[in-house]
């Protein structure tokens, strides 16, 4: 891996780093502290008594999946704060991330040629990652959770390997980089792109494939060893049975490729964020013509600006990487989350800082950077408003998915907590017109027979 001279780079202290990155993330998330519980968070915290005491946990690791992630929830439940506690623990999670993404720039950043033109890049791609509207998924909802915390290892990880890479270090080549490999796995089995994300960096920073492929063998052994447990876990494999039945090949490529091409979109234009989008099951390539066409013309951005522009070469890897493989492989229900993006969209943003230094000069250029941080900080207020209650969320999400039977059942599950029936019963009825094969809006219906 190549590594140029450092020429002052660090011109800011870790101190005031933490202190900006701080503020930000304080403005950002200030007003979802009074934010409650919602949706997923009732099934897998509030009403799930295996995160409620240590016993309870210790006694389902054996038989459940996402371990560490568990152990953050029971840690939470059991030290008595409330749902304020979570909230205030995704918070510092989001924080400490902003700080990995701010190391990670600086070292990605210390391989390029333009590095002295560079200076304010690591800085204010990470104040841009920590306000992004299209990461409130991953923090404002406390299930975000999952995402959140598993980039946090896996981010550290990356780091770890490339100080390792470039140091020469061994305890944080062989030792600490699988370690925290596992424990990103512990919280999200989507970790496992792991070994092919630290091939990305190497590619995009002058690295050779077969020196790097003999410093990065433990985490290969990892892969190896989580896909065996993986295929003989029970839970794992019932879940990648469903998956399998849930659309052929051909229908996955293209449902995949359209997911793709939804969130490249509402990362770029985070105006009509939704927690439940209501995009098709697609049956054929015919079906995603569009979003086809998209990613060949971004693949071969990839491949044209690989030499000169690393910086887009590996944004776009690194996203297609995250978002495009796995699901193909194990397609899912919910055919894409914004929560997605917390791990897939940092490094289009630090592309996208470096273009506009590039591009502007300094002075323009931190205008521009001062006009994106507002506007973020804006969208990203006014998204968390929508999570103060159940009520509000799925209200929303029922305005951007009109068509979607479980949003309506859900925001009738809403109504019907807060004892309005009425409500309630014309979402329920509405999602059942949606899709009479509904039959949780049926029971809620049939629940609702029982008031007056």
């Amino acid at each position: 891996m190549r590594r140029l001279p450092m020429r002052s780079l660090r011109t800011e202290t870790p101190a005031a780093v933490w202190l900006w990155l701080t503020l930000a993330v304080c403005i950002s998330y200030a007003n979802v502290l009074s934010g409650d519980f919602q949706f997923d968070d009732y099934n897998v915290i509030v009403n799930a008594a295996q995160v409620h005491t240590w016993e309870n946990w210790l006694a389902h690791l054996g038989s459940g999946i996402r371990p560490l992630l568990k152990f953050s929830y029971t840690l939470n439940w059991t030290m008595g704060t409330g749902v304020i506690g979570f909230h205030l623990t995704n918070l510092l999670i989001h924080l400490a991330n902003a700080y990995l993404v701010y190391r990670l720039a600086q070292e990605f950043v210390q391989q390029q040629w333009q590095q002295e033109k560079l200076q304010q890049v690591p800085l204010f791609g990470a104040l841009l990652f920590a306000v992004h509207p299209i990461n409130t998924e991953a923090v404002t909802y406390i299930c975000g959770r999952s995402a959140s915390l598993m980039a946090l290892f896996y981010l550290a990880a990356l780091l770890c390997y490339v100080l390792g890479r470039a140091q020469q270090n061994k305890m944080l080549l062989y030792v600490a980089t699988p370690l925290l490999f596992v424990l990103a796995l512990g919280v999200k089995e989507t970790a496992v792109t792991l070994p092919l994300a630290l091939l990305i960096w190497e590619f995009c920073c002058g690295g050779r494939w077969k020196i790097s492929l003999k410093q990065m063998w433990p985490c290969w052994v990892v892969l190896i060893v989580a896909t065996l447990l993986f295929l003989f876990s029970d839970s794992y494999a019932a879940q990648m049975q469903r998956s399998a039945a849930f659309n052929d090949m051909q229908g996955n490529v293209a449902t995949q490729l359209a997911a793709f091409a939804y969130l490249m979109r509402q990362w770029a234009l985070p105006l009509w964020l939704n927690i439940d989008p209501d995009l098709p099951l697609l049956k054929n390539l015919a079906d995603a013509f569009l979003p086809h066409a998209l990613f060949i013309a971004l693949v071969g951005l990839m491949l044209l600006c690989w030499r000169k522009r690393p910086w887009l070469s590996f944004a776009l890897a690194w996203a297609m990487l995250h978002l495009i493989p796995l699901y193909l492989l194990l397609p899912r229900i919910d055919i894409a989350n914004e929560r997605q993006l917390y791990l897939a969209a940092w490094p289009l943003l630090l592309a996208l800082v470096i273009e506009l230094r590039l591009w502007l000069d300094s002075r323009i250029f931190q205008i521009a950077i001062a006009t994106l941080l507002l506007a973020f900080v804006s969208l990203t207020v006014l998204r968390n408003q929508v999570y103060a209650n159940e009520i509000a969320l799925w209200q929303d999400t029922a305005m951007k998915s009109p068509h979607k039977a479980r949003v309506h059942n859900n925001l009738g599950s809403a109504y019907l907590l807060a004892q309005r029936n009425a409500e309630a019963r014309s979402e329920f009825t509405t999602a059942l017109q949606l899709d009479p094969q509904l039959d949780k809006a049926r029971d809620n219906l049939r629940l609702l027979e029982k008031f007056p």
